[in-house]
């Protein structure tokens, strides 16, 4: 029989694994430039979907080892997964640390280095056929020339714009992260208290010696 711990610990191993596949699905479909300006994000945040795709794989690895330990009464499995939340908590917290920081602290000015000092051509090309624009301030500007950014284009320079999407993408990046920051919390101190009583027998089921039968 399933005991009321064992289902608080299936539900809370659910909300694991859902906001894992959720982050991972948003990793994948950037990675494949699925959804509009995911080119951008590609270039302008490569860090933070790196630590989006790592924050995914270690929740989903997470809630699968916890379900496995679930369904098998496995207390040792079921205590390796409390350990990983953990892990998965601190990646958590590099990605909303990482975005909030970009967003929140001189946001023009380091888009202005990034834009002269650490985009290639091929970033800058792949930013401007995103956004639909041409060099930084304007065509005239660190642009990477291409069919439709010459130095007579009507096509704007990308600040205005990359300021924009960075300042609303990294927004919903980081507001995201730290809304499931509580709930991750939660789910821990679950697995702390409920993993131990996926069922009704204490420990591994081995009389002490103590009170053995001689």
């Amino acid at each position: 029989r399933w005991t009321p711990h064992k289902w608080c610990l299936l539900f809370s191993i659910i909300t694991v694994f859902i906001y894992g596949l959720i982050g991972m699905t948003y990793a994948i479909s950037t990675w494949f430039r699925t959804w509009i300006h995911a080119d951008v994000m590609y270039v302008a945040d490569y860090d933070i979907l790196v630590l989006i795709t790592l924050a995914s794989s270690i929740l989903l690895l997470t809630s699968i080892l916890g379900l496995t330990g679930t369904l098998l009464n496995s207390r040792p499995i079921l205590a390796l997964y409390a350990l990983l939340l953990w892990p998965a908590f601190i990646s958590m917290l590099s990605i909303g640390y990482t975005g909030y920081k970009r967003q929140a602290l001189s946001l023009d000015r380091k888009l202005n280095l990034a834009w002269s000092q650490w985009y290639t051509p091929i970033g800058r090309l792949i930013i401007q056929d995103s956004l639909q624009c041409c060099g930084y301030y304007n065509a005239l500007h660190e642009a990477t020339p291409s069919k439709r950014c010459y130095s007579r284009t009507s096509l704007p320079g990308c600040k205005s714009k990359l300021f924009h999407f960075e300042q609303t993408n990294l927004g919903v990046v980081w507001s995201t992260v730290f809304s499931l920051v509580p709930l991750h919390i939660f789910n821990i101190f679950v697995a702390l208290l409920c993993a131990n009583h996926v069922t009704k027998r204490f420990g591994k089921g081995i009389t002490p010696k103590g009170y053995r039968l001689t």
